[in-house]
């Protein structure tokens, strides 16, 4: 019987000390005994990460004789471990559908079984660490009898390194074009007026030579405070509405995202109490005015929009109603801090986080318990990470400085602008200070290197890390450590949302990929797609 590669990972982690494992250019043991050993493994066994994880054990060597032994050494003491209802869920996981080989270095789904659980708590890095009981997500459906999409932001900022019609709409269904902005008089305007308008047209333009489809995404970080003021009345839905048609009109747009950051939050001074029900009201009304076919989507925290009492409210039904999808943000849950976190957890999967609802499995868990379908929900996945000052190597997962762990995250997007970036190793602003960095940004500035096979490896000065209570990579040249996900994290964000159900991925934002874009491509493989 072949275990359940999360519970290949768990062993894993039971056995390490570190929670962290450094990664070198070949599998962990560098042996190409092992690598052969591991390519007449099993297909769970055979992708690089799940090598990482096996050998990441001090009884792992040689790697194919821990693997083998794994099923009859370790997994009646893991099951042990389960309760009933996580039991029950690995032991529900269909294991006809392997992986398969991933073309740049091949990678496991390691959440293949975590995502038929909402959120996966593993045992801790020590070997008497037990764990405790999470609570499953329905049975997944087969992605045969779905149709998994991927989309991804493309930001006006970034024209002038990502021009509209350099992009591979082939790898998309839609680009969300960021920003529009909606103002408190119901009015939508634009943040360099007739320049954004004339990049929307090439946009749309490109998009729709290519097949494809352009959503306008109105709001952001730095562009949501006239949201409240647009919904606050019925005679102002009216009039957003109305602007709204004759925007889609106008620019023959296929849908709009509504990225409102956030209704009822504390850090929107123009926000009101009421705002998440006058949310759920406008969307219900604009589906309604808008011709068949238009997408409507919203960009979202972890948890439901706030109630009038300051809680994640407990039904989002109406706008289920409404939505095509929303994209969970599951990005800069850790920024920039010399207690460097990870950017974009896959799961809790240490069971220690002080964080544990801002993770994808959170995420999906927690909306789907307000009444949105999973076929509904797409996981944000970044391409970008974060630099940090820190002489670190291991990565938080708890910080108890946080009494209230906030799950609205500041997300300054035009930070994010490739254009200003310099020499080795700076942000997105051009200097050497903590803040975010693009993978593509990594690369140009030898940070990552691409070896011929397609994989990246730590440049030189660097070395990169795994964290597996996380699923994400990082690296560190001693002075420095660079959260962000990578090839293989996205390809398993890539089969969590194929196991789990939901609709598919969306990239913020599709510029800090590689010109052969490789993360989409790794997070389209691992839902399945070409």
């Amino acid at each position: 019987m072949r275990l359940p590669f999360v519970v290949l990972a768990l062993a894993a982690a039971l056995a390490s000390s570190t929670g962290a494992v450094p990664l070198s250019d070949e599998l962990a043991g560098g042996a190409a005994g092992a690598a052969a050993a591991l390519a007449r493994a099993p297909a769970p066994l055979r992708p690089s990460h799940a090598a990482r994880h096996v050998a990441s054990s001090p009884t792992s060597a040689p790697l194919a004789g821990a693997a083998a032994a794994a099923p009859a050494s370790l997994g009646a003491r893991l099951l042990s471990l389960l309760g009933n209802e996580r039991r029950a869920a690995v032991a529900g996981v269909r294991r006809s559908a392997s992986p398969k080989k991933h073309k740049r270095g091949t990678h496991a789904k390691r959440c293949a079984a975590s995502s038929s659980t909402a959120s996966t708590k593993s045992a801790s890095s020590t070997s008497s660490a037990a764990m405790t009981t999470s609570t499953a997500l329905p049975p997944t459906q087969n992605a045969a009898t779905r149709k998994l999409v991927a989309g991804g932001y493309w930001a006006d900022w970034t024209a002038g390194t990502l021009p509209p019609e350099s992009i591979d709409f082939s790898k998309f269904d839609f680009i969300n074009y960021a920003f529009g902005t909606p103002n408190s008089d119901a009015t939508i305007t634009f943040s360099s007026g007739t320049y954004s308008e004339s990049l929307l047209k090439r946009l749309v333009t490109a998009a729709h030579n290519a097949n494809s489809k352009v959503v306008l995404s109105l709001g952001g970080w730095g562009n949501s405070g006239g949201f409240s003021g647009a919904v606050v009345s019925d005679t102002q839905r009216a009039k957003f509405i109305r602007n709204l048609v004759a925007m889609q009109a106008k620019f023959a747009l296929d849908g709009f995202d509504f990225d409102w950051e956030y209704p009822n939050n504390v850090q929107g001074a123009t926000n009101r109490p009421e705002d998440t029900r006058n949310l759920q009201t406008f969307l219900v009304d604009l589906r309604a005015a808008v011709p068949k076919g238009t997408i409507l989507s919203a960009a979202v925290p972890h948890q439901p929009w706030l109630s009038s009492a300051g809680a994640p409210v407990g039904s989002v039904a109406r706008a289920a109603t409404a939505l095509d999808y929303i994209v969970i943000m599951n990005y800069d849950v850790w920024g920039a801090s010399s207690k460097p976190g990870p950017n974009a957890p896959l799961g809790n999967l240490c069971g220690n986080s002080t964080q544990p609802a801002a993770s994808a499995a959170a995420g999906v868990k927690q909306w789907a318990a307000a009444g949105m379908p999973r076929s509904k929900m797409l996981l944000g996945i970044p391409a970008y990470g974060y630099i940090n000052t820190s002489t670190r190597r291991k990565l938080v997962q708890r910080d108890e400085e946080l009494a209230a762990p906030n799950l609205f995250f500041v997300r300054d997007e035009e930070e994010r602008n490739p254009m200003k970036r310099a020499a080795p190793v700076t942000n997105l602003e051009g200097n050497t200070n903590d803040g975010q960095v693009n993978f593509s940004g990594l690369l140009r500035q030898g940070v990552l290197t691409a070896k011929s096979d397609g994989s990246f490896v730590a440049g030189s000065g660097w070395t990169k890390y795994w964290d597996d209570c996380s699923d994400t990579p990082f690296l560190s040249d001693g002075n420095k450590v660079i959260t962000y996900d990578d090839t293989f994290s996205l390809y398993d964000k890539g089969a969590f949302a194929q196991q789990a159900g939901i609709a598919g991925v969306n990239m913020w934002s599709i510029d800090g990929d590689t010109k052969s874009w490789s993360l989409i491509n790794s997070a389209r493989k691992g839902m399945g797609l070409k």
